[in-house]
């Protein structure tokens, strides 16, 4: 087996909430550009959802199985659905978002007699309120590089090499810290468990 080591950093909360009316996914990817724009960006271009609370009055989900083949859109593998003029409390959101405007966003819905769907968050309305709280990494960066396996983008993510205060001493002790780095940063293997 095979592992890369995941790269690190401290995490900061940045709270807020959507009102009636307001397009969610929009709204989530354009908040996110301002934490990115208040952030210097050798700091930080993360972030993800840590929590989420709230309603809405439509949704549209991509479901499970989707597949960008052009077969696969024929035989409707690739659903999309849309519940129009519908309300539904939010179970769960997640999803990160990259510097580069890019989001990859799922959610779970409930409907009035509590029954649950879940996909990949393509749009919906806020009904009341949609209250938010993202996280940024500090020092970690999410890109986003094409998968032949899959055929989609799929996360990247990297450590930003920051110069702390500590590491500002003689080139000796940088190059030993970089060299370590750098090792953790490759592939390690590790034995295959029997």
């Amino acid at each position: 087996m095979t592992i890369l080591v995941p790269p690190s950093g401290n995490v900061k909360a940045h709270a807020f909430r959507l009102q009636p009316g307001d397009s969610i996914k929009e709204n989530l990817c354009d908040i996110a550009q301002i934490v990115f724009a208040r952030t210097p960006p050798e700091e930080c271009s993360s972030l993800f959802v840590m929590t989420a609370v709230g309603s809405l009055k439509d949704a549209t989900l991509r479901l499970a199985n989707a597949s960008k083949s052009k077969e696969d859109i024929k035989s409707s593998k690739n659903e999309v659905k849309r519940w129009e003029n519908q309300r539904f409390e939010i179970v769960s959101l997640v999803g990160t978002f990259s510097k580069d405007g890019s989001c990859h966003l799922h959610m779970s819905i409930s409907d009035d007699e509590g029954n649950t769907f879940g996909g990949h968050l393509m749009a919906g309305t806020v009904f009341t309120t949609c209250e938010v709280v993202l996280g940024s990494i500090h020092g970690v960066n999410f890109q986003r590089q094409f998968d032949e396996r899959t055929g989609y983008k799929e996360l990247l993510p990297q450590q930003i090499l920051l110069e702390e205060k500590w590491f500002k001493g003689s080139s000796i002790i940088k190059a030993g810290m970089l060299m370590m780095l750098g090792y953790s940063l490759h592939h390690i293997s590790l034995p295959r468990r029997s």
